[in-house]
């Protein structure tokens, strides 16, 4: 089966979590990020998790789940220990065309979730089908280290530079010819050697209007 990679986005849709060991606990660190409604059911959860609770105010219903919980959900994460009660929760929230994800069983899940490297607006995702999530791990180690932070400020400063690009230049092809010139991988990872050296460098890429209206150089 052909999985069709997505990203979504969850600001304010609900978002529910079934289980408070230590894979809840990771679902639950890259789901504050989200800025999603996120609600988490459990009996119990291990300490890492009550501290998340309390520090990202996460609506915690310290109890079994209930078929209730799932209503107005747009996203289900079955995390428990108990593939029974994980097989239960899926087939609730596929009757009710909720997408969900079972950590034990992706034949289960209607979406995965991949590994991820994120450094500001870049996103990198590593999966293996489920068939070995521990190299997608590894391989994940492996681009944390190939890509820096220098790529979250090269993308900061590309998301103030290409709206004036698109409002100050009208041909289009000398807009692509500008962010070619810019979409360069050696330019980018000099950023951790000589950063004002890159500044000048995209200065000088860049048309004087352009340069004009920026900010961040």
């Amino acid at each position: 089966m052909e999985l069709y990679p997505v990203n979504l986005r969850l600001k304010d849709k609900k978002v529910l979590v079934v289980g408070g060991g230590k894979v809840a606990f990771r679902k639950l660190k890259r789901l504050v990020n989200t800025e999603a409604k996120i609600e988490l059911v459990s009996p119990q959860v291990i300490e890492p998790v009550k501290e998340l609770i309390i520090e990202e105010e996460i609506n915690y219903k310290e109890r079994e789940f209930l078929e209730l919980d799932l209503g107005g959900s747009f996203l289900v994460i079955a995390a428990t220990d108990q593939s029974r009660l994980n097989q239960e929760i899926a087939q609730l929230a596929e009757r009710e065309r909720i997408l969900v994800n079972v950590i034990d069983n992706l034949e289960l899940s209607t979406c995965t979730l991949p590994a991820v490297v994120k450094r500001g607006d870049l996103l990198i995702t590593i999966a293996t089908g489920g068939s070995l999530p521990a190299l997608s791990r590894q391989l994940r180690v492996k681009l944390e280290e190939e890509f820096g932070t220098e790529f979250n400020f090269f993308l900061q400063l590309l998301a103030e530079i290409r709206p004036i690009v698109i409002d100050k230049i009208d041909q289009e092809e000398k807009r692509r010819q500008i962010f070619r010139k810019l979409a360069n991988l050696e330019l980018i990872e000099q950023l951790g050697i000589d950063r004002l050296a890159v500044i000048e460098e995209v200065k000088r890429i860049l048309p004087e209007q352009v340069v004009a209206e920026l900010k961040l150089i």
